[in-house]
């Protein structure tokens, strides 16, 4: 009991907003996501230690990657990289890797597979992310910028709605849309990713990159029409809880873009922690309107 209250403080003080979404799902799905989204941090956390040179960070991203695959035994991270981390909360992360790495074999089939699965996905989004910018400041074409956003949130949006339709069966959504709710939420992350691109683009642009190589306007576009799937992905599924976790992140991403728009060149956007409580507040009201349309269509 005290471990997994460890971890959960633990991916409290590390996911901010995220964990407003975890802590919303069912107890079903929550140990998959909680876990998914440790390991894919802390080898996010490894990608973005810029103090460490570019080919030692690819080379123990891919020893993280094989670990988490199961293809080769672990050994603890370098002190050097956890000495790099931002916060005292980042730094306990990357130490207990190890541990972390054990949660996906404690979870029940088919759940590690998923799991495995997308964090394979992830961890090839990031290994692109060094070895591209090595040797370019600018995406070279809109498809890298595509597969890039796929890659590290598009095929979480796919896993989401695999590991429901595992997890709840018919309560997730109805199994016969499936297939078209895994695309819309791909979408759907897609845009909570082309929202953090277009938020950062500045910074990164002073880090000697830049994932977009057209108008950023048209992005912005794209960013909330995926973002507005998202609404609609949520309101297909059939759980409250889901549905509250599943729509507050496009709330949350279209808010954000609002304020981009209005934020000065040169200044990063924000929103304020009373916006953010209010979106929750929202996403609870459309969440409960959607309880009563749920059980009149599968009468429950």
């Amino acid at each position: 009991m005290a471990r997994m209250q460890e971890e959960a403080t633990l991916l409290r003080d590390v996911s901010r907003s995220f964990y407003l979404s975890i802590s919303a799902l069912p107890a079903e799905m929550r140990p998959a996501v909680s876990a998914g989204y440790l390991l894919a941090r802390a080898t996010d956390s490894v990608a973005d230690a810029t103090g460490i040179a570019l080919h030692r960070r690819i080379e123990l991203l891919e020893k993280m990657r094989a670990a988490i695959a199961g293809e080769s035994e672990w050994q603890a991270l370098p002190d050097e990289i956890c000495r790099q981390a931002d916060t005292a909360a980042e730094a306990q992360l990357l130490s207990r890797f190890g541990e972390i790495l054990q949660l996906p074999g404690k979870l029940p089939d088919p759940q590690p597979e998923l799991l495995r699965g997308v964090l394979d996905t992830i961890l090839k989004g990031q290994q692109w992310d060094l070895s591209f910018f090595e040797e370019h400041n600018c995406v070279l074409s809109d498809e890298q910028t595509k597969l890039y956003t796929y890659r590290v949130a598009g095929c979480v949006g796919r896993f989401w709605t695999q590991l429901g339709l595992c997890c709840l069966g018919e309560k997730f959504c109805d199994p016969s849309q499936a297939e078209a709710l895994q695309e819309a939420a791909a979408r759907y992350g897609c845009g909570l990713q082309l929202v953090n691109i277009l938020r950062d683009r500045e910074e990164d642009k002073r880090r000697g990159r830049s994932y977009l190589c057209s108008d950023p306007e048209e992005w912005m576009q794209r960013a909330e029409r995926y973002l507005r799937t998202g609404v609609q992905y949520a309101r297909s599924l059939r759980s409250f809880r889901v549905r509250f976790a599943s729509l507050l992140p496009a709330l949350l991403g279209l808010k954000t873009l609002a304020a981009i728009r209005r934020t000065k060149p040169g200044k990063r956007a924000k929103i304020s922690r009373s916006a953010v409580y209010a979106t929750m507040l929202r996403a609870f009201c459309r969440s409960l309107v959607n309880e009563h349309r749920s059980s009149d269509a599968t009468g429950s």
